[in-house]
């Protein structure tokens, strides 16, 4: 039987809203988590859906989860630690492990019998190999003597702890489907309406990777991303649920599924800049110089495979000029909602997010 009740947690985010969207308009009955006012403002996103429905949960790692996912057919993880590497490491080493276990151990003893786990390109080495097995060899030892200049360091090894607990947990729990999906940076228009959640300029960080889209329509801009692959949000909302439905992936060890997500097209943002341009003429004048944008390759990727045990056709990703020009109309959106505000100021910050 189809499963037709699922809950989302991070479900106020960029990828988390789309899999949500994509979820009611296909039908389905969906619980979504998020925390303080994010809850309300979610209700809002989604208000003209009955099949709708969201729970605040201030931490994943300690509140009481079972009673969240009563009922509940599918959990599709999407939440993790925010990407600001300055608190007490051991707590983050904590949350990866235990934190991890406790939110698969609550969706299991509440009858959860399908788990798919949003993770990240991060665990895998940047050339290879990207097997279901294969680890960046980053330890929470190499993130203990990381400096504040290499915070990054501490993300990348709390991202593969909380993988491997995962793992290592699915083969543990045989008769619970776990599948781990790991995008890519991730592009693309927003939901409708998710000017509700990014409701003032402040608050640019809530729009994910989607903020260096946003840098983009500063003339002085210098951020840019820093690391290979990309794909549309889109793309990736439909291989988590693709992931639910697909029986092939039954044929595979609990450890084997595990799969690294990416579009099959370079992305350069020197070509992007001069479409967005031509695309959309009336705020040519804003965007940033073509000069100091990046170029990049794709990130290496079996895309075999992510078609056969997560349905994405080889011929199907969505582009990166489309990604980026529906990314930037949603921001626009966004922009127009903070000026009917009366917001006069809808200027970025001069610093990066991640700094």
């Amino acid at each position: 039987m189809t499963p037709s009740t699922y809950f989302v947690t991070g479900a106020s985010g960029l990828l988390g809203s789309q899999i949500v969207q994509k979820l009611l308009d296909a039908g389905f009955t969906v619980k979504g988590s998020a925390r303080g006012e994010k809850v309300s403002q979610l209700k809002e996103v989604f208000r003209n859906y009955e099949k709708f429905s969201v729970v605040d949960i201030p931490d994943l790692a300690t509140s009481d989860l079972r009673a969240a996912f009563e009922g509940i057919e599918v959990l599709i993880h999407v939440a993790a630690f925010l990407p600001s590497f300055r608190g007490d490491i051991e707590v983050v080493k904590k949350f990866s492990s235990e934190g991890t276990e406790r939110i698969l151990d609550s969706a299991r003893s509440a009858g959860v019998r399908t788990i798919i786990v949003t993770g990240s390109q991060v665990t895998y080495n940047i050339d290879g190999p990207i097997g279901p097995r294969d680890w960046r060899s980053i330890t929470f030892d190499d993130a203990q003597k990381a400096t504040h200049a290499q915070h990054f360091v501490v993300y990348i090894a709390q991202k593969i702890l909380s993988e491997q607990t995962t793992m290592n947990w699915a083969e543990r729990h045989p008769e619970i489907r776990v599948v781990i999906i790991d995008p890519t940076y991730v592009f693309g228009p927003f939901v409708p309406n998710y000017k509700y959640i990014v409701n003032h300029p402040s608050l640019y960080g809530l729009e994910s990777s989607n903020y260096f889209i946003h840098f983009l329509l500063r003339p002085e801009n210098k951020v840019f991303v820093v690391y290979p692959g990309w794909m549309d949000v889109r793309d990736i909302a439909d291989a988590h649920i693709n992931a639910v439905h697909n029986k092939a992936i039954d044929e595979l060890k609990p450890k084997d599924r595990r799969f690294i997500l990416g579009a099959p097209e370079d992305h350069d943002w020197k070509k992007v800049i001069a479409h967005v341009a031509e695309a959309r003429p009336s705020i040519a004048h804003r965007l940033c110089s073509i000069e100091n944008a990046p170029v990049f390759p794709m990130q290496v990727t079996d895309l075999n495979r992510t078609e056969k045990y997560l349905g994405i056709k080889t011929d199907s990703y969505t582009s990166f000029q489309k990604s980026i020009v529906d990314a930037i109309d949603t921001i626009l959106d966004i922009e127009t909602y903070w000026k009917e505000q009366g917001i006069t100021d809808i200027s970025l910050p001069n610093e990066p997010l991640f700094n």
